[in-house]
């Protein structure tokens, strides 16, 4: 399925909880996941009797996690797919640089400790952060972003995936990351509208 980048809404509160408490960011990725997927368990190095009934107590409280309230305008989705390191291209002309707060897709927030649901860190971005990226988003025309586009460049620098010279018409490729590009421009007025931070992560 490759690597697909997505961004949630969570309020500044919340976004807290979830810095402390790790374990409470797969309740809103992922929450068909089991408990024991949820929260690493560490074994005693020794299995006295006195050791198997701590390690007991320790799992069967790693399986109870705190509750997560959100109100109503909170965990709203925005699913970017594959266009993600593109879009991060687009946005600061690099693989893996750039000025934040417009290298967000890549770097900066808050790691939210060591959960991965899949290919890379959670990272969290409170509202203020959040509506940072949005005002410099919004400060880029859509025909300046277009010409940053240079597929050749993008192989060359290897921007994930590697389709952009595949295609006889480059204008497909580029139309792919404009139509994420407006995604996410209207999940951050959305967000930063209900004064709403973000959780990034990689799934």
């Amino acid at each position: 399925m490759g690597m697909r980048l997505s961004l949630l809404s969570l309020a500044d509160a919340n976004i807290t909880r979830v810095v402390k408490s790790p374990a409470l960011a797969w309740r809103l990725i992922a929450p068909e996941s089991p408990p024991s997927a949820e929260v690493a368990e560490q074994k005693p190095a020794r299995t006295t009797a006195r050791d198997k009934k701590t390690a007991s107590l320790r799992k069967s409280k790693a399986k109870v996690l705190p509750a997560l309230k959100l109100d109503g305008s909170e965990g709203t989705r925005c699913d970017l797919e594959k266009s993600w390191h593109g879009i991060h291209y687009l946005l600061t002309g690099s693989a893996w640089e750039g000025e934040p707060p417009l290298d967000f897709l890549v770097d900066g927030g808050r790691p939210v400790g060591r959960i991965d649901p899949e290919h890379g860190p959670v990272r969290a971005f409170c509202a203020s952060e959040t509506g940072a990226i949005y005002q410099s988003i919004s400060s880029l025309s859509p025909y300046e972003l277009r010409k940053r586009f240079n597929a050749r460049d993008m192989a060359a620098k290897e921007i994930y995936p590697d389709i952009w010279t595949r295609s006889v018409l480059e204008e497909d490729s580029l139309r792919y990351l404009m139509d994420h590009l407006d995604r996410l421009r209207a999940f951050l007025r959305q967000t930063v509208e209900a004064q709403l931070g973000i959780l990034a992560f990689l799934v």
